[in-house]
């Protein structure tokens, strides 16, 4: 099956919703009729909130938001992330939303990156669920680096991965010392071993430029890109300014793989037989 989906690479305005989604909206118009799928950077609607919790959406308004638009421009979208309110705490949440304005699914952020824990609710639960264009699974910036969230989507059959991201070159800390360019050679690296180790279609898509807020400044490393087996980034932003690509994907370049490494196989061999990792 063949799929377009455009990443926006998106330069955020913190604290601006209403600037923020007037510019999404004119992405979604453009994308339109070029691709099926639009996917769009983490906390891109207010940019991080850092315990902000009145720019929190508590009666899902952004959700309405964008399954409207969804259905308006016949387009799937997964809308970033935004953080969300509940009785229960604030979490950090991103859907995938088809063309007709229905919720295919819905993922909380599992594993909060460090300034996120003091404010932000972890979830609970992993999101794979069917879509016009194959099993897909939802994930969010920390999580792609945890090997133990994919193998869990794949043995729950996900052909593609889509993981909204906030990724800043200050978040090697100390790191930086070492190499200023460190949060991108390890996305880089990231991106293309997760598809090879686990035979999937991944979609990263980043903010973009920088920002600054309660003093902090951040800068974005953008690096946006779909990424497969065998060929490895089909499309990569080499830099962090804002920018949108659409990236045509034939999945069948999966079963190439499965066929190739018999990843597939062997965890459901391990699953069948009750065996553990050694």
């Amino acid at each position: 099956m063949q799929v377009n989906i455009a990443v926006v690479q998106f330069a955020i305005e913190q604290l601006s919703p209403r600037e923020n989604l007037k510019r999404a909206e004119r992405f979604i118009q453009e994308a339109a009729g070029q691709a099926q799928i639009i996917v769009f950077p983490e906390d891109f609607v207010t940019g991080p909130l850092s315990g902000r919790a009145e720019y929190a959406d508590y009666e899902g308004s952004y959700l309405r938001h964008f399954r409207r638009l969804a259905a308006r421009y016949t387009i799937d979208i997964v809308p970033g992330s935004f953080i969300e309110g509940e009785a229960t705490g604030l979490f950090n949440t991103t859907y995938y939303i088809d063309h007709a304005g229905d919720i295919r699914g819905r993922y909380r952020k599992v594993n909060l990156w460090l300034p996120e824990r003091g404010y932000i609710t972890p979830g609970s639960e992993l999101a794979a669920f069917d879509t016009d264009y194959g099993r897909v699974g939802l994930i969010i910036c920390w999580d792609l680096m945890f090997p133990e969230t994919f193998r869990t989507l794949l043995k729950q059959g996900v052909e593609m991965v889509i993981c909204p991201s906030y990724w800043c070159f200050e978040d090697a800390g100390e790191g930086r010392r070492h190499d200023p360019n460190a949060e991108v050679k390890l996305v880089n690296a990231l991106c293309v071993t997760r598809a090879f180790e686990n035979e999937i279609v991944l979609v990263y898509a980043n903010a973009a430029g920088s920002s600054s807020y309660e003093g902090v400044e951040e800068h974005l490393i953008g690096r946006s890109q779909v990424t497969v087996p065998f060929k490895g980034a089909l499309t990569l932003l080499d830099h962090n300014r804002e920018a949108m690509f659409i990236q045509q994907v034939d999945t069948a370049i999966l079963a190439e793989a499965e066929k190739s490494y018999e990843i597939r196989q062997d965890l459901q061999d391990r699953i069948s037989s009750n065996a553990t990792w050694k």
